[in-house]
C-alpha cells in the first residue's frame, strides 16, 4: 500500500486535473470577497449571514457551506478523470499484473482522492477566512462565544461530510470504468441528492430519509446556529456510513469486473 501510494503522490503531483481542482478553490473565495466587497462599496448591498453565510473574516469558516456544489463538483471531477485514465490507457492491468491487490488499489486511489480534496477544503477555507477578513473585518458570528470550540466542532463535520459525498463519485468511476459516464452520474448524483431529500419532505412517513443524505446536511443545515452542534453526531454517522457503504459496494464491483 504504501508503495502504491507514493507512486500515486508522484503522478497526481504532476497532474493538470489536481492543480486545476486547487486552483479552483483559491479562485473562489477571492473572486467572491472581491464581488460582495465591490457591490458592497459601490452600491451599498449589505451582507446578510442567514443568506450570505460567509460576510466576514469569523465566518470563513462556512466557505465550505457556501460553496458546497463547486467544491463537490469540482472535485467529483477531478476523482472521475484521475481514475478513469487508469481504465481508458489501460495503466490499471499493469498495476495488476504486478501482483496488486485490487482492495488496495482501490484504497489508494479513494485515500488520493480524498486527501486532495481535505487540501482543498482547507485552502478555500484559509483563503476565504483572509480574503474575507480583509474586505469586511474578521467580525463574529452572533450567537458564538468561543470561537475557537466553534471551528473545531463545525469544520471537522464539514469536511467529513465533503468527503462522505466525494466517496461516491470514486465508487462509480470504478464501477463504470469510464470516465465520461462516471462524470455524468456523479454529475447527477450530485445535483439530484441535493433536490431529491425535498421531495421526502412532503411524504408522511418518509421524513427521515432527508437525514441520510449528506449534502442534505451540507446545503440545507445552518452551521451558524448554536442548535447545530446537537446534531453534530448524527453528521458525522451520515458522512461515515455514505463513505463505508459506496466504497464497500465499489470495492464488491470492481473485485467481480473483467478488466479489459
Amino acid at each position: 500500500m504504501f508503495n502504491l501510494l507514493t507512486a500515486e503522490k508522484i503522478k497526481v503531483w504532476k497532474s493538470r486535473k489536481m492543480w486545476v481542482s486547487l486552483g479552483l478553490m483559491v479562485v473562489l473565495p477571492l473572486f467572491y470577497s472581491w464581488n460582495e466587497w465591490y457591490m458592497h462599496t459601490k452600491y451599498g448591498n449589505e451582507l446578510n449571514q442567514a443568506t450570505d453565510t460567509v460576510i466576514n473574516g469569523a465566518t470563513g469558516i462556512l466557505m465550505v457551506e457556501k460553496m458546497a456544489a463547486w467544491i463537490l463538483l469540482a472535485f467529483a471531477a477531478f476523482a472521475c478523470f484521475y481514475i478513469g485514465e487508469e481504465f481508458q490507457n489501460g495503466t490499471i492491468r499493469n498495476t495488476l499484473s504486478l501482483g496488486r491487490n485490487r482492495m488496495t488499489y482501490y484504497m489508494s486511489k479513494l485515500l488520493v482522492t480524498l486527501l486532495i480534496t481535505t487540501l482543498g477544503v482547507v485552502l478555500i477555507t484559509g483563503l476565504a477566512i483572509l480574503a474575507y477578513t480583509l474586505a469586511f473585518g474578521f467580525g463574529e458570528i452572533e450567537g458564538i462565544k468561543n470561537y475557537g470550540n466553534y471551528v473545531l466542532q463545525v469544520f471537522p463535520v464539514l469536511l467529513l461530510l465533503t468527503l462522505g459525498t466525494l466517496s461516491v463519485p470514486v465508487a462509480l468511476t470504478f464501477v463504470t470504468r469510464s470516465t465520461s459516464v462516471s462524470l455524468l452520474l456523479s454529475f447527477l448524483y450530485i445535483m439530484g441528492t441535493a433536490f431529491v431529500p425535498g421531495v421526502f419532505a412532503k411524504i408522511k412517513g418518509l421524513e427521515f430519509l432527508m437525514e441520510w443524505f449528506t449534502e442534505t446536511w451540507l446545503m440545507y443545515t445552518d452551521f451558524a446556529q448554536q442548535a447545530t452542534y446537537s446534531q453534530a453526531p448524527k453528521m458525522i454517522l451520515v458522512s461515515l456510513v455514505t463513505l463505508v457503504v459506496s466504497s464497500a459496494l465499489g470495492m464488491f464491483i470492481f473485485q467481480k469486473s473483467d478488466i479489459k
